[in-house]
This record gives structure tokens, sequence and C-alpha cells, in this order.
């Protein structure tokens, strides 16, 4: 007799509901939200399972794999199909949720969601998220040490790092009234430049190791944090049919109106991953740049480059010579991706509008 079960996962306990295939429950319970406690009770309560379904989440990558280690049907549910199946149940409760998922998937009416790599997609990936808050942080202290200073009558250019350091500590000297307040910020303000210096490091390191991310940095306005994010937010490109299958999985899809029809805002979608996304948008702000020089030092990831592009004092956003002209939205652009006989052309249309 074959059995479907169906998970609600919360932090602490999980609703499991097992039915046969013509929909009678045959058990109700909760485990612990632990691999090990529900393997004992999958174990006990649905010896034949067929399907094992729950919906994606916080806790979802780490039960598929580990219950998938010890050989259990597991299948991760798109929670947004989940949620439009659950939502017309009278009464929202947990053990009414795990009977709706063990439904879903006794009749197959569900999105398996794709889990990507337990070791190493899932480290990296963490690393990428890790890396923007870092890099907020730095600057939220930056910006409230200009705001304090400023008030006093303190002003300096623009710096980060550690120039911006030592010009806040030249500005106050050893005898200024809010020395005592700026010195913790930049206290924090040091170690997070160190710790954000070491995730680029290891960040750059996993960049030029992987083969398709040296692919992808041939790409004009794509730099090793975009390409290690694509990468690894991508995983496994045989999951998708097409590539606007992967435009429509980050939420590059334009909206819609409630008649039906598309709105022409240039806006896209709020689904998807905003992360990649963000970076997506990024880098096709530089490829639109106007000047070339530019737009390849930043995608090479060439540092050296860009090195000697300030020592020449020349200026990023305001270049001396502009004589080549800007890529134009509404039009294609050819760009070639890696060098040599396993180069790729790719054809690019312009998208406008930055993400939600």
């Amino acid at each position: 007799m074959k059995q479907y079960v169906g998970l609600d996962v919360s932090q602490k306990e999980t609703s499991v509901r097992v039915v046969n295939e013509v929909g009678q429950v045959l058990f109700e319970g909760k485990a612990k939200s632990d691999p090990g406690a529900l393997t004992a009770l999958l174990r006990k309560r649905a010896p034949h399972a067929e399907r094992i379904g729950f919906e994606t989440g916080a806790m979802a990558s780490w039960l598929w794999h580990e219950l998938r280690r010890v050989d259990h049907p597991v299948v991760c549910i798109d929670a947004r199909h989940a949620h439009a199946a659950l939502s017309v149940r009278m009464n929202k409760s947990d053990q009414n949720d795990a009977r709706g998922l063990a439904e879903l998937v006794r009749v197959g009416w569900y999105r398996e969601v794709k889990v990507k790599s337990e070791k190493k997609s899932q480290k990296i990936r963490a690393m990428l998220v890790a890396r923007p808050r870092l890099v907020a942080i730095r600057r939220d202290i930056e910006n409230q040490v200009r705001s304090l200073i400023k008030e006093y009558g303190l002003l300096f250019p623009r710096a980060i790092g550690l120039q911006f350091r030592n010009q806040v500590r030249e500005l106050l000297g050893e005898d200024h009234q809010l020395l005592s307040v700026i010195a913790p910020l930049l206290s924090i303000h040091e170690q997070v430049c160190k710790q954000q210096s070491k995730f680029d490091n290891e960040i750059r390191q996993l960049a030029k190791s992987d083969e398709t991310a040296r692919r992808l940095m041939t790409v004009p306005g794509v730099g090793v944090v975009t390409a290690l994010t694509f990468r690894h937010t991508i995983d496994d490109p045989s999951r998708f049919r097409s590539g606007s299958s992967v435009g429509a999985y980050l939420g590059l899809t334009p909206r819609r109106s409630q008649s039906g029809g598309t709105d022409s805002n240039g806006k896209i979608s709020r689904w998807g991953d905003r992360l990649l996304r963000t970076y997506l948008f990024e880098a096709a702000t530089v490829l639109l740049s106007p000047d070339e020089e530019m737009v390849f030092s930043q995608g090479l990831g060439n540092e050296a480059c860009q090195a000697d592009w300030h020592e020449k004092g020349k200026s990023r956003h305001r270049p001396e010579d502009r004589r080549d002209p800007p890529l134009r939205l509404g039009r294609w652009h050819v760009v070639r991706l890696g060098s040599g006989e396993g180069s790729v052309i790719l054809f690019l249309g312009s998208w406008s509008g930055p993400p939600d």
C-alpha cells in the first residue's frame, strides 16, 4: 500500500500527516524538527512512503539533504503553490497544513523545487549574502561619523576604509570633545573592514578557481561578485528548459496589470532572487556606460588596470575621453563570452528599470 506524507515544518515541532493512495488518514501527529526524530517516526508510521513533501523555508534545505541521506523520497514544494492550495481551507493550523501537503504529494499537484548542493553552493551563497551586510554596516558607520562631525563644521572629501579613519582622526586631533564618541565607531569600522577584506579575498580566489565564473567575468560589467553569485544561484543549469526560464526564476519578468495587460513602465516582478537581480542591474548599468575602457577594467576584475586608471588621474564617473558612443536602450548588443575557440557570442537585448 502506497503512503504519502505531508510535513508542516516549524522551528521546534513538525506536524506529520500520513495518508494512503485514496486519501484516507493513516496517522496524524508531531515530532521534533530534527532529521533523527522525523526518520524514526517515518520508518514506524510510513514505511512504504511513496513521497514525503514539505514547503520551502529556512530549514527546508537542511531537512531535504538529511532525509535524502537515509533514502527517504522527500520533495520540496514551492511555497507559493502550496500557499495557493492551503489557503482555501477554512481553518488554518499546522495539522491542516500537513494534511494539505500530504494531499498535494498524493495527487501530484505541486511544483518541486530544486535544492542546491549541500556543501559548496550553500556555503558560497551564505558568504555572498553576508558580504553586503558588512558593506552596509561599514557605509552606515561612515555616514553616521560624517553626520556627527559635520555639526562642528568638519568636512572632508569622499573616502572609505583606512583613508576614511585617518582623515577623521586628523580632523579631530587628540583633544576634540567628540573623540570619545567617534573612537568606538572607528574601532568597529576597522573590524568590519578587516572582515569584509577577508570575504573579498576568499570570493576572489573562488571566482578565479571556477572556470564558469572566469568565463562570466569576460562579460563587460561582470566582476567576481556578480559572476560567483550567478554561478551559485543557478547552481545546476540542467533544471532550466531555456534561457527565458532563468529570467523568470530571477524575477526578470514584466509586471501584469489587473486588466491582464503588460505594464510598460519598465519595472519587474518582485519574485526571484533579489541579490542576484541587483547585481545584474549594476552590471547592466556598467555595460551601458559611455566609456568602454572603464567598462572592461571593471568587468574583467583586473585590479592592476583599475589602479593604473586612478594613477593617471582619470575619474570613473567623468572620464576624459568620451569618443566612444554609449550603448543605447532599445537596441541589441553583441558581447563575446570567453576567448579563443571556446568563446560564445551573446546577443543581449536591452532592459530598463531598476529592481524593485
